[in-house]
């Protein structure tokens, strides 16, 4: 048999050795948990920092349909400067008609046809209010877009970097 006394040197307190022998008898499946965790890891790291790549990929790819001129965000920002010109002519319209209610209410027996060009005159300012009303809202939308297709660039940078960061973890 093996003298512990000899290989530990001599006033060593073989009672704490015996302590620690125990423990592991006593936690020998915690133990073998923990050593298969650890086996594990390496294969659940590479997963995460490849999924977290990934997500960053995809991220930033939507991000970028999204903002910018080319993306959704000038589109929508392009349409509502489509509508405000159309408001803006419509305006003009709706100005020359009302207009030509005035002058044609003037000449005899045209009162009924003067307040049909006034009651289109109206209806025609009314139309171009609601579209001043749809193009300022395309123009928020345009921007609320911006924002978040900014915001998810950000985050596709942040997650492909973690990505890559954690991959130096399992060395690949």
């Amino acid at each position: 048999m093996v003298d512990l006394g000899k290989i530990l040197g001599a006033g060593a307190d073989i009672s704490k050795l015996q302590g620690v022998v125990d423990f592991i008898a006593d936690h020998k499946d915690e133990l073998e948990a923990s050593v298969q965790v650890a086996r594990d890891l390496p294969a659940f790291l590479r997963l995460l920092s490849s999924g977290l790549a990934d997500a960053g990929t995809h991220a930033s790819k939507a991000g970028a349909a999204l903002a910018g001129a080319s993306g959704a965000t000038g589109r929508v920002g392009d349409s509502a400067q489509s509508l405000a010109a159309i408001s803006s002519s419509l305006s003009s319209v709706g100005k020359l008609v009302g207009d030509a209610a005035i002058d044609i209410s003037k000449v005899p027996l045209m009162g009924g046809p003067s307040r049909q060009l006034a009651s289109a005159a109206h209806a025609v300012a009314d139309t171009q209010g609601t579209l001043d009303g749809l193009a300022d809202n395309l123009k928020d939308i345009s921007e609320l877009l911006d924002t978040v297709g900014n915001a998810l660039e950000r985050l596709g940078t942040t997650l492909g970097a973690t990505g890559r960061e954690a991959t130096k973890f399992v060395g690949t």
